[in-house]
């Protein structure tokens, strides 16, 4: 896990943050880098195919087993996307350059459903806390390569090999995937529930579908309408809700179409039992909160995440400051906080881990807002950036590496990969489109508000934590009652 958190770290940045600094530096302003964080949705789509990745092996790469034959696959597509976006200058293309790194990202996407499924299988729940820890590690280290290494190799040679550098580095993922054994795991046609398949059938109902399409559609124009407005690119908010589009009508058709019988019923096994599994083995009046408690609890990180290097940039530190202070010495502490969080997770539980780390970033993101009030014609001093991201990256660490283990813990292994694409899908798709108009906020408001505002939008998870935490308290005190009453 420690060497596929790695390669599953590695093209992160050189999609989103690392590419916000390149774009920056090359003078795109910020409401197009704020744009580009869409990219970031391919992560939050992931759900859309994730069936396909948990259900079906391969041709050819397929005989490594299904889990690494796929890993194989979007371990070598990222290492392509990364070669192309290292022989394209933004400049020249803005829009070719982002299919670019929207194909990069898919492929990332990909191998994330795969290494997460893999890590899942490959231990049971006791030791999710200390498999999810490990992962974070290698991802924290991957982020010091695609951060600092790849902003110091730009500043003192150009782009072209930061992107090269990265590409090789992914060798590492290639050459691991080839080594490990493939996991053991429950095989979801083996147990298929013919009747549970034919009651889930009977009860979706096509009109859902179609009030999910006009809600899409009329998004997407309320979203649309600003940017062309403004003569801004339209094509990634296009491509995305397009595809989301295109996905709705394709299930209404094999709902509706009476010679789709069989792919409807490996349409429910696929996706549709997996997200009923969740409900049936918590209850719906848990398992709604518990969803909520997703959406929610990444959106503060997100939203600051995104606008870190051009903060940084616009504060006036260079490149090597930001490389030595924020992708070094700042992952050096969020490795800190993960195996923390590790002991922790087993100490205090999920719940009392994660509220923790919540409550650590939205005092990180005040502190960022105070750090930005001594904005000036000179940079404030790197001391003030040091302290602001040593809170911020130990608190990070804690809360990542328990909302990971929390989420694992949610899975079943029958549909591994496919509920844990959802929870990715979940937590990250309202993040990241929030997230994607920081440029827009910062501009009118200005940074000291804007990161007020990442703090204050954690509310939510906080209360969503409390509210859960008393749900499993009452669980728990009604499991032990009926046992004593059975004694």
């Amino acid at each position: 896990m420690l060497f596929l958190g790695f390669a599953s770290g590695l093209p992160l940045p050189m999609v989103l943050t690392t590419l916000s600094a390149r774009l920056r530096l090359d003078g795109i302003d910020r409401t197009t880098i704020g744009l580009f964080s869409l990219v970031g949705l391919a992560y939050s789509m992931k759900f859309l195919w994730s069936p396909i990745v948990d259900r079906y092996r391969l041709p050819g790469v397929g005989g490594l087993g299904q889990r690494r034959g796929w890993l194989l696959l979007a371990q070598l597509g990222v290492i392509v996307g990364l070669l192309l976006m290292a022989m394209h200058e933004p400049t020249e293309g803005v829009q070719a350059f982002a299919l670019l790194a929207v194909f990069t990202a898919f492929c990332s996407a990909t191998q994330d459903i795969v290494v997460d499924a893999y890590r899942i299988e490959s231990v049971d729940a006791s030791l999710q806390g200390s498999s999810s820890a490990a992962y974070q590690v290698g991802y924290q280290v991957a982020l010091i390569c695609s951060g600092a290494l790849a902003l110091v190799v730009a500043s003192h040679a150009d782009w072209t090999q930061s992107y090269f550098l990265i590409a090789g580095l992914l060798l590492v993922g290639v050459f691991t995937t080839l080594r490990v054994r493939e996991p053991e795991r429950t095989a979801v046609a083996a147990s298929i529930d013919h009747e549970l398949v034919a009651d889930t059938i009977a009860r979706m109902r096509p009109l859902v579908l179609v009030i999910s399409f006009l809600a899409t559609a009329l998004l997407w124009l309320l979203l649309r309408g600003p940017l062309a407005a403004k003569g801004d690119s339209t094509l990634a908010l296009d491509s995305i809700f397009a595809a989301v589009g295109l996905v709705e009508l394709l299930l209404l058709a094999v709902l509706l179409l009476p010679g789709l019988r069989g792919l409807r019923e490996k349409l429910v096994v696929s996706t549709v039992l997996p997200i009923r599994d969740i409900g049936l083995r918590f209850g719906w009046r848990l398992a709604v909160p518990m969803l909520l408690l997703i959406v929610t609890y990444r959106l503060n990180y997100t939203t600051m995440g995104v606008a870190a290097n051009s903060f940084y940039v616009d504060m006036g530190y260079t490149l090597d400051q930001i490389a030595a202070v924020s992708k070094v010495y700042g992952v050096i502490l969020t490795l800190v906080g993960a195996v923390f969080a590790g002991w922790l997770v087993r100490a205090l539980g999920f719940m009392r881990s994660m509220l923790l780390g919540v409550v650590l970033l939205s005092g990180a993101n005040l502190f960022y807002a105070h750090v930005a009030t001594l904005a000036g014609e000179v940079a404030p001093s790197i001391w003030w950036l040091a302290a602001a991201i040593s809170l911020d990256n130990v608190a990070n660490g804690i809360a990542g590496t328990a909302f990971i283990a929390y989420m694992s813990s949610l899975t079943s292994k029958q549909y591994t990969a496919t509920q844990y694409a959802l929870f990715g899908t979940l937590w990250s798709l309202p993040a990241k489109t929030i997230a994607s108009q920081w440029g827009r906020i910062v501009d009118a408001i200005g940074y000291p508000a804007f990161f007020v505002y990442t703090a204050v939008v954690a509310l939510p998870a906080v209360l969503l934590i409390l509210w859960v935490m008393r749900a499993d308290a009452r669980r728990a005190g009604a499991a032990a009652a009926s046992a004593a009453g059975d004694r």
